[in-house]
């Protein structure tokens, strides 16, 4: 008869990942949702809303139990952290993702919300312009989300390949 064993690894494996899918897989999406706001000017303080809340509500949240799942892997899989160049820069990458995103994009973000949320309902008359800081503000946040999914994906490249890691075999 064949018996599955399931360790505290295992565990700290599966909530490891799904902690990264919530917090991280909306982020992907933030682009499709301005870029419907944009479409419909009307809509955009709600979409801009929407990719706040998330942020603050499901990314930083979960984002913040990333790391001590991990560090629960670490411990349980008996990693020799100094020897594993792989996961030593998975660990700074995430670090300053993690500040970027606090620091700067959240606080980019919550300014965008205030600024759509002060300019009048409805539809913008024809030819009016949003305010300056509006397109300044949303640039940077364009900029600031492709660098964070950039950091993502090198981390997740990072995690899967484990470079220089014998992953078991040696």
């Amino acid at each position: 008869m064949f018996v599955a064993s399931f360790t505290w690894f295992d565990l700290w494996l599966i909530l490891h990942i799904f902690a990264v899918m919530i917090a991280f897989g909306p982020t992907f999406l933030f682009g499709a949702i301005v870029a419907l706001g944009r479409k419909k000017p009307q809509h955009m303080a709600f979409a801009a809303e929407v990719t706040d809340f998330l942020e603050r509500r499901v990314t930083i949240p979960v984002a913040a139990v990333v790391p001590f799942l991990g560090l629960a892997m670490i411990f349980t899989g008996h990693f020799n952290l100094w020897k594993s160049e792989w996961l030593i820069i998975s660990i700074i990458l995430y670090t300053i993702t993690f500040a970027f995103g606090v620091l700067v994009q959240n606080k980019n973000s919550a300014r965008m919300v205030e600024l759509l949320n002060s300019m009048p309902p409805g539809p913008p008359p024809a030819g009016a312009e949003p305010p300056a800081e509006v397109a300044t503000l949303g640039r940077k946040l364009q900029m600031g989300g492709a660098f964070l999914g950039l950091m993502i994906l090198a981390i997740l490249v990072l995690m899967v390949w484990r470079p220089g890691s014998c992953q078991g075999i040696c």
